[in-house]
């Protein structure tokens, strides 16, 4: 036997079973490297005991059958089950594992036929190590105890399993968990298990491949970051009732994740960090009712370049929180405001429709999109980082699902928006610049013009109410001008206007003239019946339609004594003015105004005015 060896078999063959159990103690290292074995290895309540070193050294051992370290089973110093070709099960319930420096149990590349217990009250106090060991049947760890103090307390790296994978049923594990690249036939259940590390991630599933579900859920609790960095999972991702806490930074990370089912963040799901989803890809849905979700600083869930093919649940959630939802594309949204905290991220997020109670009403989305950042909002730099989309994009789903009404509304806040951050209508920084100060100013009025007169084109009615009132009230105002003592209205025809046949008609042009006879061709009887009468209403109608000729605005207008010499006389003195003027200038707004409003409404009508509702 070499130095500090209690028992040395390397390199036997043994036809039958090898039986180390029932009161078996030994004190010293246990040799069985590439020792065949045609039964099984039977250590059931025996004493492994070394003060440093290998406890139970079996790298390449074969093992036709099962190899058992259970019921009682006690090693002080690692066990090494290196290479190892079990044909049965490797079974270590119950199991202690002691080592103060190095690993418990190393079963690295080791290729075990059946399933391996490492639960019901095993206790491992250092590593448990499998690296790239290939398992037929399942990996039960429920009720195991894994306890390392720096660094990894169940190394998985490169696992193959063909069955399922249990880290539940009272499972605990302080120190990381790792199970990178592994690929797993069945489920991985962490349901109920307690996952702590000091530092860094408690349970790792970076680019592992699992064919069932994942379950993270029913008080399954982790004091560290989870991570299932670019995972494919082909069920579901259940983290319901789960518990995830980092000291800081981000405590899920789904990166880059393929779930071919639903994920469920919902129905009591904490986080204490935040929860990352960026650029996964979940065939299902997307569950977080009920959630809560905590980040002491940046967004509580990311779902950036996220593609969920099914539904986003975001209801009922404790406490607003702060989405980055950035280029995520959604089948269909369910949601509610109060889920969504200020410094949310929409740019760039694309959703079919809304479902369930979502809020359909503009006022209620509108309030929505203002949860946006400031910077997002056009608020900073100017509005030069003002992003478009979830304005355009909303408005084309309301639009879709037959909220015409809603849509419009949506649109004119949309361009109330792009006014009030300076994107219509910007003024250069150089004040000195007449002609493009002079351009801003006349195309930010010309827009606040546009969106009071017909709603940016979404209200071509009101453009026409604004027609009609606009009627009434200038045919009103010519109806008394036309009256005396006013009187400032008068005939076109000059050989109406110069024949002395029609002297009792003529106002006198001197107001200060007592003498003078109060005329008025309105109302003249002289004034033959073959020549057209003067009917208020006609004749602001014929002004305010440019394309229709009535005949009013041909044979009336404006009755205006001869000009006076200076401007200030002629329009601020009493004996300068006339209402004739006031009759002059109403003619002249009511021209350019019909004409405006015709072109808008001919504009509109023709869809130009709305080519980017689509955008």
């Amino acid at each position: 036997m070499g130095r500090g060896d209690a028992l040395w078999v390397d390199g036997a063959l043994v036809k039958g079973d090898v039986n180390l159990n029932d009161g078996f103690k030994a004190t010293g290292r246990v040799r069985l490297q590439s020792t065949q074995i045609g039964g099984g290895l039977d250590c059931r309540g025996g004493a492994f005991e070394v003060h440093e070193g290998y406890a139970l050294w079996a790298d390449g051992v074969e093992v036709k059958g099962y190899v058992n370290l259970c019921d009682g089973f006690k090693a002080t110093g690692e066990v090494r089950l290196m290479g190892a070709q079990i044909g049965g099960d490797l079974d270590c319930g119950g199991g202690q594992f002691k080592v103060k420096n190095g690993r418990a149990l190393s079963a690295e590349n080791a290729h075990i036929r059946g399933n391996v217990n490492l639960c019901d009250g095993f206790k491992a106090i250092s590593e448990v190590t499998l690296l790239g060991a290939q398992i037929g049947g399942s990996l039960n760890c429920g009720n195991g105890q894994f306890e390392q103090q720096e660094g990894d307390a169940l190394s998985a790296d490169r696992i193959s399993i063909k069955g399922d994978v249990f880290l539940n049923d009272g499972f605990k594990a302080m120190g990381a968990v790792r199970f990178p690249g592994a690929l797993i036939g069945g489920n991985l259940a962490c349901n109920g298990g307690q996952f702590e590390v000091r530092e860094d991630d408690a349970l790792l599933v970076d680019g592992a491949e699992v064919k069932g579900n994942v379950f993270l859920n029913d008080d399954f609790k982790a004091n560290g970051r989870v991570r299932l960095y670019g995972a494919q999972i082909g069920g579901n991702l259940d983290c319901g009732d789960g518990r995830f806490e980092a000291r800081e930074g981000e405590v899920l990370l789904i990166y880059g994740a393929v779930v071919k089912g639903d994920v469920f963040l919902s129905d009591g799901f904490k986080a204490t960090g935040a929860v990352s989803l960026q650029g996964a890809k979940i065939g299902g849905s997307l569950d977080c009712k009920g959630g809560q979700f905590e980040a002491d600083e940046g967004h509580a869930l990311s779902l950036e370049s996220a593609v969920v093919r099914g539904t986003w649940y975001l209801r009922r959630l404790s406490q607003p929180v702060r989405v980055n939802a950035g280029h995520a594309d959604v089948a269909v949204l369910v949601d509610d405001l109060a889920a969504w905290a200020p410094g949310s991220l929409l740019d760039g997020l694309r959703y079919a429709s809304f479902g369930g109670k979502a809020s359909t009403n503009w006022a209620t989305r509108l309030e929505w999109l203002r949860r946006q950042t400031e910077a997002q909002l056009g608020d900073t730099k100017g509005g030069t980082d003002f992003r478009p989309q979830p304005w355009r994009h909303l408005q084309h789903v309301l639009r879709e699902m037959g909220h015409a009404e809603d849509a419009k509304q949506l649109g004119i806040a949309f361009q109330d928006r792009l006014r009030e951050i300076g994107h219509m209508g910007q003024l250069p920084k150089d004040i000195c610049d007449v002609p493009r100060c002079l351009k801003g100013m006349v195309t930010r009025s010309g827009h606040y013009i546009f969106g009071k007169l017909a709603g940016y084109g979404y209200r071509p009615v009101d453009l026409v109410a604004w027609m009609f009132a606009v009627w009434l009230v200038f045919g009103a105002a010519y109806w008394w001008l036309a009256l005396p003592p006013q009187s400032a209205i008068a005939p076109s025809d000059p050989l109406v206007f110069q024949s002395q046949d029609y002297s009792k008609c003529r106002p006198d042009s001197d107001p200060s003239d007592d003498a003078a006879k109060p005329g008025n061709w309105y109302l003249c009887t002289d004034l033959r019946s073959e020549y057209s009468t003067f009917s208020p209403f006609a004749f602001s109608l014929d002004l305010l339609l440019p394309v229709v000729d009535l005949g009013q605005e041909k044979a009336w207008g404006a009755f205006i004594p001869t000009p006076r010499e200076s401007p200030w006389e002629e329009w601020f003195s009493r004996a300068g003015w006339h209402w004739g003027h006031a009759v002059r200038f109403l003619t002249w707004f009511q021209t350019l105004f019909g004409w405006l409003c015709s072109l808008l409404l001919v504009a509109i009508v023709s869809g130009y005015s709305r080519r980017n509702e689509d955008g």
